[in-house]
């Protein structure tokens, strides 16, 4: 009895692993589908390209492709196939997934093909290898024909130069001797005792004053100006000005008068005219 029991439960679930293993295999197995389809490596030219169809951009792909492998594509209203064979050119209208979508407009076929029973690859090769190439691929042209030599022309005359211009004679320019720039005779000088009036004597000390010639006082400090006739000083004789100036002293603020020595039309130094000092 236990044996019958237990016999009944093996086939029970052989049953239902049978019924359910299409719905539960797949949840607990990871199922990849095979990337390695669509990477195809091709030789062109001496070269070897591994192409992967999922990184081709649409815009790169062809616009028709050759059947390489016999293969079948529905109608386009699905109630019958039509049969590509080798050598067919049908329209390459999308992609989906690892397969293409392709047209036969003269025999009303539509549906989708492997790319590998096409030429699809080798076309993307040589799109790669031109590019790769710069555009520069050497193609195989039937040799041209030589072309019968072409008689060498007479060579041209060369032309006669033009006569060369007459030397121009270099005349040297005339010089005029500039005449002789008229001789300044200077002004003289006044003589050594030529006097100076009153109003030149006040105006020879202010200017005296203003260009810095003492550093005692200045000129805004003068209260008067005169002239103060002839006096000899060590057996010199000067004509002589006085500037009347205000200064601090330690008696308070005083008169003061400087005295001006003048020689020859110039003041020779300021002096104290009480003590008859040089004022610096």
């Amino acid at each position: 009895m236990k044996y019958a029991q237990f016999s009944a439960v093996v086939l029970v679930l052989y049953f239902l692993g049978r019924i359910l293993s299409g719905t539960i295999t797949p949840a607990l197995v990871d199922v990849r589908e095979e990337a390695s389809g669509m990477v195809v490596t091709v030789k062109y030219k001496g070269a070897s390209y591994s192409i992967n169809l999922d990184e081709v951009r649409d815009n790169d792909l062809p616009e028709t492709v050759t059947i390489e492998n016999p293969t079948v594509i529905p109608t386009s209203g699905g109630e019958g196939q039509v049969r590509l064979k080798k050598g067919d050119v049908v329209t390459l209208l999308n992609r989906k997934n690892d397969l293409l979508i392709v047209e036969k407009s003269d025999s009303n076929g539509k549906g989708k093909i492997s790319p590998k029973d096409t030429d699809l690859f080798q076309q993307l090769v040589k799109t790669i290898y031109e590019r790769e190439a710069g555009g520069a691929v050497a193609t195989t042209t039937p040799p041209a024909s030589i072309p019968a030599p072409t008689p060498t022309p007479a060579p041209t005359p060369a032309p006669t130069p033009a006569p060369a211009p007459a030397p121009v004679a270099k005349i040297d320019p005339v010089v005029p001797n500039p005449e002789p720039m008229p001789v300044v005779e200077p002004t003289p000088a006044p003589a050594a005792d030529a006097k100076l009036g009153e109003d030149k004597i006040i105006a020879l000390m202010k200017d005296s004053i203003a260009g810095g010639a003492v550093k005692e006082f200045t000129s805004d400090q003068v209260k008067g100006w005169k002239a103060n006739g002839e006096e000899t000083i060590d057996g010199t004789e000067y004509q002589t000005g006085l500037a009347a100036y205000e200064a601090a002293t330690i008696f308070g603020v005083r008169p003061v008068q400087a005295k001006a020595l003048i020689k020859d039309g110039k003041i020779e130094r300021w002096v104290y005219a009480k003590s008859g000092m040089e004022i610096q």
